[in-house]
């Protein structure tokens, strides 16, 4: 697993690219991975590892949820660096 501050950084990135979402979630879930890449790392978050994924509902044109994968410790990151960003804005 990567360092938090270079979590941190590719989280950064990720949201400066437009790659990830800075706004909190429409939907969460949490629990065994099951073997999808994390968006942040892209290593396979396993079963024995918790998986956190999270949802964005779509702007009208499609349906369903925007969906990504993280392991627990990339959302971690990425959920500190949203707040900062969310912070910043107020």
């Amino acid at each position: 697993m990567s360092s938090e501050p270079l979590l941190r950084q590719k989280v950064q990135e990720a949201i400066r690219l437009g790659k990830l979402p800075s706004r909190q979630p429409d939907r969460l879930w949490g629990g065994a991975g099951v073997g999808i890449a994390c968006t942040i790392c892209g290593k396979f978050v396993t079963p024995d590892q918790t998986e956190v994924a999270i949802g964005f509902k779509g702007d009208g044109l499609f349906t369903g949820l925007d969906k990504y994968h993280f392991h627990l410790h990339c959302f971690a990151a990425w959920e500190f660096e949203r707040a900062m960003i969310e912070r910043a804005s107020d």
